[in-house]
């Protein structure tokens, strides 16, 4: 009875979060849609921590609906190091969940030094880092400790700005559309209720092995930073390089797109007495960053 009620708990303080990240959403979206319309020849998607699976929407997004924009996606310092310095004014939306790293000062010079337009989300950083920004441009999370909460905020936003870019013709994207509509709020005892068998499981496990696609990596990392809140010891290896080991606690997870190359690795684990957990997402593949930050949010 108590674990239940504690369950409960957890469940509608996920839905408060979700909800105050929609509303969050309504009131900032505009400016990333503004900054997205004003495009110079180049756009770079940079990211730092947590920011990495907002990144990765919004490049996953346009890599589908928008092929000729060849967006360029990496880490914020390979960008401000590497990059920058071979382009000139250039177009940075930076995501980040640590907003007083100073890689956030690093690509915010380097985009100045050359001329490029940058944008910040993020948490607000402290008044010293602030001062070292020099004003740029920055789209501030309310004020939140918790990189996986920050982390939702940004999703959610990269999320949402991608499906109101678009203004194609598409049933795929219609319905994402009506679906965003309704609220995603309103969906949370729902996916607790279909993954709370392996979330279960996974508590009750001292060390981790999180496996998936490239496509899901940055997905994955949400789920590790919420295990290891937990006090697990957790490691991500590339499913392609993943080799199943006696006694391993390896959770594979995957869409239903990529089935037929899990399916190897789970009879690998078999074969290596592994021990193997599954998060699949039956879902539209551009979904699936935001329901992973749910699913992390109630581990």
């Amino acid at each position: 009875m108590l674990q239940s009620t504690r369950n409960s708990t957890s469940i509608e303080y996920v839905i408060k979060l979700v909800s105050s990240a929609e509303n969050w959403c309504k009131y900032n979206i505009d400016r990333l849609l503004v900054f997205l319309s004003n495009l110079r020849k180049e756009l770079i998607i940079a990211y730092n921590s947590l920011g990495y699976p907002a990144a990765t929407t919004l490049y996953w997004f346009l890599t589908i609906l928008y092929p000729e924009r060849n967006p360029v996606i990496h880490d914020s310092d390979t960008i401000a190091l590497y990059r920058l310095v071979y382009r000139e004014k250039a177009s940075i939306i930076f995501f980040t969940t640590k907003p007083n790293d100073p890689s956030i000062v690093r690509l915010s010079d380097a985009s100045r030094w050359t001329g490029g337009d940058i944008i910040i989300v993020s948490p607000p950083p402290e008044e010293t880092i602030e001062t070292l920004l020099r004003g740029t441009p920055m789209i501030k999370l309310p004020k939140i400790n918790n990189e996986l909460y920050a982390a939702l905020y940004e999703i959610m936003l990269s999320y949402l700005v991608s499906l109101s870019m678009y203004k194609g013709e598409s049933r795929r994207i219609s319905r994402l559309k009506e679906f965003s509509k309704e609220g995603y709020s309103t969906i949370v005892r729902e996916i607790y209720e279909k993954y709370k068998g392996v979330i279960d499981s996974l508590k009750k496990l001292d060390e981790v092995i999180i496996s998936s696609t490239w496509f899901m990596e940055s997905s994955s990392y949400l789920i590790l930073k919420a295990l290891e809140h937990k006090g697990k010891k957790v490691a991500y290896i590339p499913l392609s390089i993943l080799e199943p080991r006696k006694g391993d606690n390896i959770l594979l997870i995957s869409s239903s797109l990529e089935e037929s190359i899990v399916k190897e690795k789970k009879f690998k684990a078999f074969m290596n007495n592994a021990q193997v957990y599954e998060i699949l997402f039956n879902l539209d593949p551009l979904d699936i960053p935001l329901y992973t930050s749910i699913v992390a949010l109630l581990i």
